[in-house]
């Protein structure tokens, strides 16, 4: 937007055409340079305005019309083709002068929008954010600006800037009176909240009938031509408003195109308002992404009716791999087309005929296509949207088809990495196989980042193993396993991925030329094989744990075409650091697993013993993870007379859980083989945890003493702190024995046993407490879960068997707690054998 203030243009035109006339004057009638006059416009044009392009445009006219008088040749042909040509000189002058400054107008309004986004992009306060636009926009687009915003508890002015030599009294009037403008067009523009032009500003309006003559005194020496109001909008919502005011001294009124850059700008300036903290906190990407996204120039191509290139941009050049929009036009359309390797978004090529332009030409419907091109030349790959628009003629015939291609790179590569990285990482973290998941991962990788994807690492032997391999082909797949099967990569080879392996660094060619292939070959057969993938470029990154590389993720380029950018390795590197991270968290759970399993089966008995007049079965389920080590722990093993049954709890989970597990089963089945008591047992345990931590080493137990007397069988049962046993006898269950208190929360206590007979057919159910407080949808499985489960039981065998389908069935979501359970029952069997009971089972 051209503005008024500088006469260069008129001086130097004015002065050029008397210099044209001073020196036709002197050179006389037999020499004529009237013509020259034609110069005289286009000075003004290249220096001045449209105005002044004008005005020296009809001077030199004038001056061609009374050239006669000196040249004394008005009757002659000549003077009126001089004539002739000073006026279309002059017509010539004009357009220039239009288009210079309609693209002076751009350039200015380019750098308000470039300003306005660094004003985006910086972290400033309200205060600062406002003083920067307002200079943005004064004098560059108007010489008045008033920011408001709407709050909660009303409309709010944040700044005003003005122009001119009474600009500070301007500043303070509508500042100190944020109640103006308040009336008239621009007042009623403001409330609508919608953007509108005020082509006439009244200032009796704008001060409303409240006026006086100072104020209107100062409005005037404003001298305000028109106006416009502009929402300031962020993120869908409204903010405020802008008010816009031109006058008549610095340049035209405002039209139609002011007000929509007005709306772009003002969309810039709420969204640095909001960043500024005055509604909300906006991350700095995101500013960042506005401010790229706000300087994006789109790529226009005219084609004509018979598909040749009539005109295009610099940037449409620039877009297809030319150094000129001149160099693009006198390329045909066919050989621009070679240039790219052309796809749809779902990886299919795409025609030529196929492109929205050309299917405009042939009068079809030509919808937007997001198209990937790959330079043959240099293989880079660039995302594009590319949309066509019919110019018909007045009788509906396509004179022209008007192309826009937008670059989209950088957002489908954003989409790609977060897409890939998402689908990547549930591949990874779905399933502890991790060669599954690492295949996985390389056909996520193919075709949108390579069109090879392989996965390898050392064998332990000496040579790296391809663990997996993907191609969007099958047969190509088979293919790379041949070849890996029968060309083995050794350890120690000095390049490619072992020398990745070992240097921990990833390495990218992008042009790989048949010298290299040449000395990678291990032979002839293997150099054919190599040429018949069509490798054009290769980027290795290494596969990294904390315990340093133990693998590379290798990228092929070969039939696409295309390179690798920096771009495509950095989130080839990022993919191979997950891949890394989950497969050492794969081996390390793997590992941890092994360790728990390992422990915990040293935990309990391997199987119980064998003991005559009794029958015993068990129940064991560990909580949680598998490599969680459970607290809960059973034990039978012979005693001076008989046997003893042991379950606990400690409390706890993991290592510390696994030390008291064992201390609490070993304690008791010493002390209880040599002293046959279980209340002894459960005392030198209770001493033993209370020394090891006061009040936290905690469990629970309850000690079941089987013995045979006359032919009949007892249990004495002493509980400490554990759930009571339930008794099943007769078709009834019923709870046996005492409770007594926790081991290890006291020093000394005592327990109390308590003798049950038990006869043929009688269960005895040992259990903890995750049996009970295992949870259902709605509710705990509970003591009342259990007794109906156990109902109707008549041996150890069934009761087991009972509690578990019972379980399986209630339980909702991840077991809770660990759950074991230690039943037996009372059998017939020959007195010899009862009496026959040797100490050392079971030890």
């Amino acid at each position: 937007m051209p503005r008024k203030g500088s006469w260069l243009g008129l001086a130097a035109g004015l002065l050029t055409a008397v210099a044209i006339v001073a020196i036709d004057v002197g050179f006389g009638p037999d020499t004529v340079i009237t013509t020259a006059l034609v110069l005289a416009p286009l000075v003004a044009a290249l220096l001045g305005t449209p105005r002044q392009t004008v005005i020296v445009g009809a001077a030199a006219v004038v001056l061609a019309l009374v050239s006669g008088f000196w040249n004394d040749n008005f009757a002659e042909a000549g003077y009126f083709l001089r004539t002739a040509i000073v006026v279309a000189g002059g017509a010539v002058g004009l357009a220039a002068a239009l288009l210079r400054a309609r693209e002076a107008g751009n350039r200015n309004r380019l750098g308000v929008l470039m300003d306005a986004a660094g004003v985006v992009d910086d972290t400033l306060s309200l205060e600062e954010t406002v003083h920067r636009l307002s200079h943005i926009v004064v004098p560059a687009l108007a010489d008045l600006c008033i920011f408001e915003v709407t709050r909660g508890s009303g409309p709010e002015r944040l700044g005003v800037r003005a122009s001119g030599p009474r600009a500070r009294e301007i500043e303070d009037l509508f500042q100190a009176n944020p109640e103006l403008p308040s009336a008239g067009g621009v007042g009623a523009a403001v409330k609508s909240g919608r953007a509108q032009l005020i082509p006439d500003v009244s200032y009796e309006e704008l001060l409303g009938p409240a006026h006086d003559e100072a104020r209107l005194e100062v409005l005037r020496s404003l001298g305000a031509a028109s106006g416009m109001v502009v929402p300031l909008r962020a993120r869908g919502r409204s903010l405020g408003s802008l008010v816009l005011a031109v006058t008549r001294r610095s340049r035209p009124a405002y039209d139609r195109d002011d007000l929509e850059f007005a709306e772009l700008l003002a969309g810039r300036a709420g969204l640095a308002l909001d960043n500024a903290g005055l509604f909300s906190e906006l991350a700095i990407a995101e500013a960042q992404l506005t401010v790229v996204l706000g300087s994006l120039a789109e790529a226009v191509i005219v084609q004509s009716a018979g598909g040749g290139v009539i005109y295009a941009n610099e940037v449409a050049a620039k877009t297809l791999g030319f150094e000129s929009a001149e160099g693009l036009l006198a390329t045909p359309a066919a050989q621009v087309a070679d240039r790219f390797e052309a796809y749809r978004e779902d990886g299919s090529r795409l025609r030529l005929e196929d492109l929205p332009g050309r299917r405009v030409l042939a009068g079809q419907e030509a919808l937007p296509v997001v198209v990937r091109a790959v330079d043959r030349r240099t293989g880079e790959e660039r995302w594009r949207i590319t949309k066509a628009t019919a110019v018909r003629s007045r009788d509906g015939h396509v004179q022209f088809a008007v192309t826009v291609i937008e670059d989209i790179t950088e957002v489908k590569r954003a989409e790609l990495a977060q897409r890939l990285l998402a689908q990547a990482g549930q591949a990874l973290y779905s399933s502890l196989d991790y060669e599954h998941t690492l295949q996985r991962v390389a056909e996520l990788a193919v075709p949108e980042l390579a069109d090879w994807c392989a996965v390898s690492m050392p064998d332990g032997e000496g040579c790296i193993r391809q663990v997996a391999v993907a191609h969007a082909e099958p047969e190509k797949m088979a293919f790379a396993r041949m070849l890996a099967e029968r060309y083995p990569v050794s350890e120690d080879e000095p390049a490619g991925v072992p020398q990745v392996i070992r240097e921990g660094r990833a390495q990218t060619i992008n042009q790989i030329p048949n010298e290299m292939l040449e000395q990678v070959a291990k032979d002839p057969e293997h150099l054919r094989l190599l040429r018949e993938v069509g490798m054009r470029a290769v980027t290795i990154l290494p596969l990294e744990t904390r315990a340093g590389v133990i693998g590379a993720l290798t990228l092929v380029s070969a039939e696409s075409g295309r390179t690798f950018t920096p771009a495509d390795v950095k989130l080839a590197g990022e993919l191979a650091r997950r891949a890394g991270a989950a497969v050492e968290t794969s081996r390390l759970y793997t590992e941890r697993s092994h360790i728990a399993r390992t422990l915990q089966s040293a935990l309990l008995p391997p199987q119980l013993p064998e003991m005559p007049g009794w029958n015993a079965a068990t129940l064991y389920r560990a909580a949680g993870r598998e490599n969680w080590v459970g607290g809960d722990f059973y034990d039978a093993f012979p005693v001076e007379g008989g046997w003893m049954l042991v379950v606990g709890d400690v409390v706890g989970h993991g290592p510390e859980a696994a030390s008291l597990t064992a201390e609490a089963r070993y304690t008791l089945r010493t002390a209880a083989m040599l002293s046959g008591s279980a209340v002894v047992a459960l005392s030198e345990l209770n001493r033993g945890l209370y020394e090891r931590d006061p009040g936290t080493a905690l469990c629970t137990a309850v000690c079941v003493t089987l013995r045979e007397v006359g032919g009949k069988g007892y249990a004495e049962i002493v509980c400490a702190g554990h759930p009571l046993p339930l008794l099943l006898r007769d078709g009834r269950v019923e709870a046996a024995g005492r409770c007594g208190p926790m081991l290890g929360a006291w020093e000394e206590k005592s327990w109390m046993p308590v003798e049950v007979p038990l006869g043929d057919g009688d269960v005895l159910v040992l259990y903890t407490d995750g049996v009970i407080d295992a949870e259902g949808e709605e509710q705990r499985f509970g003591e009342a879960g259990l007794r109906g489960a156990l109902t109707g039981t008549g041996t150890a065998d069934d009761a087991v068997t009972r509690i578990g389908r019972a379980l399986d069935g209630f339980e909702v979501g991840e077991q809770a707690d660990d759950t074991a359970v230690l039943a037996v029952s009372r059998v017939r069997v020959a007195v010899e054998a009862v009496g026959a009971v040797d100490l050392r089972a079971g030890a």
